[in-house]
């Protein structure tokens, strides 16, 4: 029975997931955000996204002070990859590699054990001899995890990050896309980002010796199944699926009926159902009413997986069952 279950969820992201070049990351360009930086160490000011490792720092150009915003701060004069805002990480210090800076997420979506996913991420070198930058370095990358880490309890720099850079990056006026691939082992919920090797690992071009750390701007992350769209990701502002934009599911919470809308009803919509372990619940095909209306008083109370289907796109919406 557990078997049947695994496979069932994994059939339910594989159809989730398989459907529309999507982006796994929330926020992947860090616009979002609960107050403005005004200071370092304020990443944790970034909707979505946590602090794992040390005191990254948060740029925004919505601080009026030029400290921290964009495209002018303390370290120096960048535009953003995209939008307005990006982080600001230590990826390598010669002091050891528990000085070295992390940051994470919880993804949108657990990854499908078996299903090959593309990551990719902008990072640009900033030097800035005042703050001790000594050089640029290889080995920058992102890492797959099944729980939440916090500086109390930051990743280990294990030398074995799913993707990083094999090449050192050291230019200074143009993004440099991070880019790799891997198979998942396990439904991983969260990413991390950050330099996963011991510094004997690490190369770098010491450009000014006598300092002590990397340092580089991060922007546009993205994780998909869908390699075109990973290498080419841009955050616009407008990161949807377009079928989302027609379809309306409430409400949600719910207790004992939801409706489902679609405000485009010459394309018919299929609907699926499963809840939490992957379990398929109901299946409605063909649907052409522009609204349906669903009974689920009768399933547990517990998550509820919302996938709808049409012309060959989806999406999946999660609703609480009361």
């Amino acid at each position: 029975m557990k078997q049947l279950t695994k496979i069932l969820f994994t059939l339910l992201m594989l159809f989730v997931v398989d459907g529309w070049g999507q982006n796994l990351v929330p926020n992947p360009s860090f616009e979002d955000y609960s107050l403005c930086p005004d200071n370092w160490d304020q990443f944790d000011r970034v909707n979505n996204w946590s602090t794992y490792k040390q005191t990254p720092d948060y740029y925004n150009s919505c601080d009026n002070t030029n400290m921290h915003s964009t495209p002018s701060n303390l370290m120096g004069y960048q535009q953003p990859h995209s939008g307005n805002a990006y982080a600001g990480l230590i990826f390598y210090e010669k002091g050891g590699e528990s000085l070295n800076e992390m940051i994470g997420a919880q993804l949108s979506l657990p990854l499908v054990i078996g299903t090959k996913y593309y990551v990719s991420l902008k990072v640009i070198l900033k030097y800035n001899n005042s703050f001790g930058i000594c050089c640029g370095q290889d080995m920058i990358g992102a890492k797959f995890s099944n729980q939440p880490y916090t500086v109390m309890n930051p990743p280990q720099s294990d030398n074995s990050p799913h993707i990083y850079s094999t090449q050192v990056i050291s230019d200074t006026t143009n993004w440099v896309e991070v880019f790799g691939s891997f198979t998942a082992d396990s439904a991983y919920t969260h990413i991390s980002i950050g330099n996963y090797f011991s510094n004997t690992n690490v190369t770098i071009n010491d450009i000014i010796p006598s300092n002590f750390s990397s340092y580089y701007y991060v922007d546009d992350v993205c994780v998909s199944t869908d390699s075109s769209y990973a290498t080419n990701y841009v955050y616009t502002g407008v990161d949807s699926n377009p079928l989302e934009e027609v379809i309306s599911i409430y409400p949600n919470p719910a207790n004992d009926f939801i409706k489902i809308e679609n405000h485009n009803s010459t394309n018919p919509i299929s609907i699926k159902l499963y809840n939490s372990l992957g379990q398929l619940l109901l299946t409605i095909d063909e649907e052409h009413n522009p609204t349906t209306t669903i009974d689920i008083s009768d399933y547990c109370t517990n998550l509820i997986y919302i996938v709808v289907t049409s012309n060959n796109k989806s999406f999946t919406q999660k609703l609480l069952k009361l």
